[in-house]
């Protein structure tokens, strides 16, 4: 059985694709290639392209990994804070 597709108003589809440029940006700031980001976060190139679009498929446990290469794991734990 296949997986379901997740589908997002565009408001929110809008925010992750946001955040997957904000990502790239920061990996272009920090002059680290796809592959470099890809091989010290443990995922794909392929599934870093995906964090980096912004796709609503992409797990957190992906995300944090990338956060962490690109030093900005703190920004995650602001992200359920009340």
């Amino acid at each position: 059985m296949g997986r379901k597709a997740t589908t997002l108003l565009p408001k929110y589809s809008r925010m992750l694709t946001d955040v997957g440029e904000n990502l790239r940006l920061a990996r272009l700031r920090r002059r680290l290639s796809a592959q470099q980001v890809a091989d010290r976060s443990g995922i794909s190139r392929s599934t870093l392209q995906n964090v980096e679009k912004g796709s609503p498929s992409v797990s957190m446990g992906n995300l944090l990994q990338v956060l962490v290469v690109l030093g900005l794991e703190k920004d995650f734990s602001k992200l359920g804070a009340a």
